[in-house]
């Protein structure tokens, strides 16, 4: 069966279903749904099983709706609140399982959790009507917060993939640091970051209802710089690019390095293309030749790898999140201000390579 609505109807059943997820309101929140399904020609007896009603129960809803229209809805805005009922620890295993999972594998097209969606699940596979008041407490309790996601690459599930960081983890990162101590070497991680002038956004605490707004001078302008982080001691290395990131800035990012190091430099670098120029490749082999510089490039995919990505997000922290540069200069002065810390604690860069430094045995 399929049920047509009027585009200002269909408009109207849309608001009601944001009222309900507002109100937390668990009754309403089903009944619109139901009728939007419907719409959507999904079988009455779907919907039924979906929410564990009857199917006579859906077909009470279109009837009553057909006949009453929003006045009927309406009067549904309040009604539904009840006593907190208590889940076992089996199913709140089970709540956390549907939860982590993701809401399309619990039925629903949207890709955002929200209470009422929650509320539904509670009741569809646990028989229970929880109240939204306690819901948040209950999430919390599981492990469960509310959090923006993510993007991450899909060829992360590639067998290849993660055939290449298995290798990575076993093989080449244990080479490099047995290598490393025999030639009383440094490690240093190595990428590039670029600051731009109009700031960068970050959540904050703020008045409810008041959302916070960062000036901005708009222009697309940014601070580029190399840099390395160092694992045995935590020293920070950097270079400001003044033009692009090509080959040529990069290897005068390595001379800077090399001069300023006089053991063997182990340097561990992603595969942005210029790292593998032609003109590159020779002056890395060169230095290679000479035991002054080894080269070791990251698995495709893995910036998780690299613990000075975590530097980087420190420093926007630190420097660029909710503030305004209405000068270049200003935005310089900011960072290298945040730079400074890490060249005067060592500790601080220490912290991003934390769990790396406990397995090679560091302290």
């Amino acid at each position: 069966m399929t049920i047509r609505f009027e585009k200002r109807t269909l408009k109207r059943l849309e608001t009601e279903l944001e009222c309900a997820q507002r109100l937390n309101n668990l009754r309403l929140y089903r009944q619109v749904w139901a009728l939007l399904q419907l719409r959507e020609g999904r079988r009455v007896v779907e919907i039924a099983a979906f929410f564990r009603v009857s199917e006579k129960t859906v077909y009470d809803w279109l009837t009553r709706f057909i006949v009453e229209r929003f006045d009927w809805l309406g009067k549904q805005h309040y009604q539904g609140r009840g006593r907190k009922p208590r889940l076992n620890k089996q199913q709140r295993r089970r709540l956390y399982e549907i939860v982590a999972a993701g809401p399309e594998k619990a039925g629903f097209t949207c890709g955002i959790w929200n209470s009422a969606m929650i509320i539904t699940v509670i009741q569809k596979e646990f028989g229970v009507t929880y109240n939204p008041r306690y819901l948040c407490d209950l999430l919390h309790k599981l492990g469960l917060s509310y959090q923006k996601a993510k993007f991450v690459s899909d060829r992360m599930e590639d067998a290849d993939h993660l055939r290449a960081r298995r290798e990575w983890d076993t093989i080449t990162w244990p080479r490099i640091l047995q290598k490393a101590r025999e030639l009383k070497g440094v490690i240093l991680f190595g990428d590039e970051v670029s600051f731009a002038q109009w700031g960068s956004l970050a959540r904050t605490w703020a008045p409810r209802g008041q959302q916070p707004t960062v000036k901005t001078c708009g222009k697309r302008k940014g601070l580029k710089m190399f840099g390395v982080i160092e694992f045995f001691s935590g020293k920070f290395f950097y270079q400001e690019c003044a033009d692009k990131f090509n080959a040529v800035t990069y290897r005068q990012f390595l001379a800077h390095l090399l001069e300023n190091n006089t053991a063997p430099i182990f340097l561990i670098e992603d595969g942005a293309s210029y790292h593998r120029s032609a003109e590159l490749n020779q002056f890395k082999e060169k230095m290679r030749a000479l035991g002054r510089l080894f080269v070791e490039r990251l698995p495709t995919y893995s910036p998780d790898k690299n613990p000075i990505e975590k530097l980087w997000k420190n420093t926007k922290k630190l420097a660029t999140h909710l503030k305004y540069f209405p000068t270049f200069d200003l935005l310089r002065a900011a960072v290298i201000k945040a730079f400074n810390r890490f060249l005067q604690d060592a500790l601080q860069v220490v912290c991003v390579m934390k769990k790396l430094r406990e397995n090679a045995g560091l302290t």
